[in-house]
């Protein structure tokens, strides 16, 4: 694997690294040591960034986490985990462990499959609630913590800055989800209709190409200014791919808004609120906060209570009681289960 010397979050990616025949072995070791109701579960999770917030949300004396580098490759880990040639050896009850299927989750992004039909059942893989992992930090108490934090930074607000807050009607949230959700309806007509646009150049990791289209003061989107930022980098299929979006807007009465959290993606959604903060607050160092960092505050306040709050947590705790029993709380750390009570 290429970069496999690269850290991310603190990790050494080698030592992350979802290796299904290094997983199937350990399974097996497992099953031979400790027969039945003992060993360690497997949680693959996307990508670093997945797994730097899901480690605070599992035990690590029960849970040990990896990362596959991409939805699909997460359900072919588990998928080949699950199926694979493991032996399990029963212990003096006759309890033969379950095999692989108790040893190993996957977690991985809802994205659009609320819209695309692509949520089928697929054994021991688990959604987010939300379209990935940035939209579920957003609509966490990560998003007060991370602005109460700002505001401890920077200088005190002018009576303009105090002004463009009350713009937000009291509610960032939604003021957020109503700015992303036209870019992440254009990524999903493009995504149905295959027309290969391309979208990486709207972000807000080096240069912020959402102050042409999202107004920093009311956080509204000019819709017109963004498909021009589209049509840049897509002169060939630009203007097909308009007229597929313009009639989506048109004819779907609305549909796809009545569920901002699926439709909008994090990394848009975080733009617009770079957009917000950095017209809100004044940093003391004369510096304006950037993407990466606002990203990096999100999941540093990402609190493992807010899991607790989720159906995705609900979902693995289910799992967790089919397998292990309903006594058992053996994989969550222990203020997911205090929540949970």
């Amino acid at each position: 694997m290429k970069g496999k010397n690269r850290r991310f979050a603190g990790y050494r990616l080698e030592d992350i690294w979802a290796d299904p025949e290094e997983i199937r072995g350990s399974i097996e070791t497992m099953e031979m040591t400790y027969p039945g109701m003992g060993g360690k579960v497997f949680v693959i999770t996307e990508g670093p960034y997945d797994l730097e917030v899901y480690d605070r949300c599992f035990n690590s004396d029960a849970c040990i986490l990896r990362i596959a580098n991409s939805k699909e490759n997460v359900c072919e880990v588990v998928k080949g985990v699950c199926m694979g040639d493991t032996q399990p050896v029963a212990d003096e009850t006759g309890d033969d462990g379950g095999g692989g299927e108790r040893r190993i989750i996957g977690i991985i992004d809802s994205d659009y499959s609320l819209f695309d039909r692509s949520s089928e059942v697929r054994e021991n893989i688990f959604r987010t609630d939300t379209h990935d992992l940035e939209t579920m930090l957003v609509a966490s108490g990560a998003l007060e913590n991370v602005i109460e934090h700002i505001e401890t930074v920077a200088l005190p607000q002018t009576f303009a800055q105090k002004a463009y807050g009350s713009l937000r009607q009291g509610d960032l949230r939604a003021a957020l989800t109503r700015a992303a959700r036209y870019l992440g309806l254009a990524v999903f007509v493009n995504n149905e209709a295959g027309l290969n646009i391309t979208f990486k150049h709207i972000n807000c990791k080096k240069r912020d190409t959402f102050s042409r289209f999202v107004n920093a003061e009311t956080l509204e989107c000019d819709i017109e200014a963004m498909k021009q930022v589209i049509l840049e980098k897509n002169a060939d299929r630009g203007e097909e791919f308009i007229d597929i979006f313009e009639g989506l807007v048109r004819n779907s009465g609305g549909y796809y808004f009545e569920y901002p959290w699926h439709i909008c993606r994090g990394h848009d959604l975080i733009c617009v609120l770079l957009r917000d903060i950095n017209m809100r607050y004044s940093l003391r160092d004369g510096e304006q906060i950037k993407g990466r960092d606002l990203e990096r505050l999100l999941r540093r306040h990402y609190q493992a209570v807010y899991f607790a709050d989720t159906d995705l947590c609900r979902q693995i705790r289910h799992w967790e009681e089919e397998i292990f029993g309903n006594e058992v709380s053996r994989i969550f750390s222990p203020q997911i289960y205090r929540a949970l009570l």
